[in-house]
């Protein structure tokens, strides 16, 4: 039949023929590309050879939207947020409508810690009249819990606050409120006797009540804010500020605030970024200024497989108002990394440097290093932080003749911190904190301990 057909047609109709099969053929081949028929993802078990599958039919269907969105959520369930936000983003360009891939993509950002943009793209596709009401609730939790790891970021430096062209200014902020306990609300020394070094001899010295460990309740709020904007070539301006105030019903002696407000510029290089940095902060202990300092820095960092690794350079004024024998200047070196394994973000931090005294104080110059390591992940629903900090102080002279006959002072401070947030309406959650902090040194006097719980609730925008 196919032969008597052919030998109808004319010479001349053969190139619509040729055209004809080759369209018919185009057509099944778009048709062939996984992704278009919106597939659903297999399980666990088989999307290893599925990646594999999908990766060998990217040359013939790079084009298709469907067949990136479906590859870059394989992707994402195998845990390479990286590897799967470069297809979405492609996927979006082709079709910006597509539902699928605008939450595929916002789940791959908040993974890498993008988490402004994340909820950016989330809150979009809630806005959609043709979202069904199941997945709205599922997308609306997905929502509170990056805005709970936003916060984190903001705390972290985790975020790394991509914006859209024309956006402006990019801005998050929280306001949290704990009531809980604390074992050592004056961080008194852990002895109640001290041993002094006398010429006649040693002597006890038995320490007032008011110098001892007082625990007792107390209130926290807690307030932080950030201000991003993009400028041209991919920098930025960061402007932050942050608050702390505790108070307690018992010990009103104990109560304190602290302020933290600065910027940072964020310049882009050939491999990285380059970031340069000032901040002030004090301390108010009590009605009285105890601490206030101001603080340059400047760093560089480089872009890894799965971290940012950085090198820097830190210059501190400090000051204490109340005790101005105690003033120095710190200069440091630093250096750490912040990096992203799927849903878990890490970020190191080590630091060592010399506070050079600016009176004769007693124990002249502190070489000073420390160490923070901060995690977070979303579990459960909620955000999980832990944040570890290890400090170590060598005096370089005697402290004082009184105690271990002016022996130099050596002190070692670790803190740890861990805090659940989980969400429970839009814009906020249920927060609970537990931290503790032991330091211990060659002289007792500056042995400390304290634990402390707290339990409330936290506002974010």
């Amino acid at each position: 039949m196919f032969i008597g057909v052919y030998r109808r047609l004319s010479a001349a109709q053969l190139p619509f023929l040729a055209l004809l099969v080759f369209l018919l053929l185009w057509a099944t081949a778009v048709r062939a590309c996984p992704g278009d028929a919106d597939e659903r993802l297999p399980p666990a078990g088989e999307l290893g050879a599925l990646e594999r599958e999908l990766a060998q039919r990217a040359a013939e269907c790079s084009r298709h939207a469907g067949y990136l969105a479906y590859h870059g959520a394989v992707l994402n369930a195998l845990g390479r947020p990286a590897e799967a936000a470069v297809l979405l983003e492609q996927a979006l360009l082709l079709d910006p409508q597509r539902a699928g891939a605008q939450i595929e993509y916002a789940a791959a950002l908040a993974a890498v810690g993008d988490s402004a943009s994340a909820a950016t793209l989330l809150r979009d596709v809630l806005e959609r009249p043709d979202v069904p009401v199941a997945l709205r609730a599922e997308l609306e939790r997905r929502l509170n819990a990056i805005d709970v790891l936003r916060r984190q970021d903001a705390l972290t430096g985790f975020s790394s606050w991509r914006k859209r062209a024309g956006a402006g200014w990019e801005s998050a902020a929280s306001l949290t409120f704990k009531v809980g306990r604390d074992t050592n609300l004056n961080s008194a020394p852990a002895h109640n006797v001290l041993t002094l070094t006398l010429p006649e001899g040693n002597a006890l010295l038995l320490l007032a009540d008011r110098f001892r460990p007082r625990a007792g309740s107390a209130a926290l709020l807690e307030a932080s804010g950030q201000l991003v904007r993009a400028a041209g070539g991919g920098a930025a301006l960061q402007l932050y500020g942050e608050a702390r105030v505790r108070e307690s019903p018992t010990t009103a002696d104990t109560n304190y605030h602290q302020l933290q407000a600065g910027g940072a510029w964020s310049q882009p290089l050939t491999s990285g970024s380059a970031l340069f940095g000032a901040a002030a902060s004090e301390l108010v202990y009590d009605g009285n200024a105890l601490y206030r300092a101001v603080r340059f820095s400047a760093s560089r960092d480089w872009q890894a497989n799965h971290c940012r690794p950085s090198l820097g350079l830190e210059g501190e004024w400090r000051r204490y108002p109340v005790a101005r024998e105690l003033d120095g200047r710190f200069s440091a070196l630093s250096g750490g990394a912040v990096c992203s394994f799927g849903a878990d973000r890490l970020a190191l931090r080590v630091r060592g440097g010399r506070d050079a005294a600016q009176t004769n104080r007693a124990g002249g110059d502190q070489n000073q290093f420390d160490a923070r390591l901060v995690w977070a992940r979303p579990l459960g629903g909620g955000g999980l932080r832990a944040d570890l900090l290890w400090y170590h102080q060598q005096d370089s002279s005697g402290y004082s003749p009184l105690l271990e006959n002016g022996a130099a002072r050596r002190l070692d401070r670790a803190s740890a911190y861990l805090e659940y947030a989980y969400p429970v309406a839009a814009g906020w959650s249920v927060v609970a904190s537990v931290e503790g902090l032991t330091q211990r040194s060659n002289l007792a006097l500056f042995d400390i301990s304290g634990r402390a719980f707290y339990l409330g609730v936290r506002w974010t925008k």
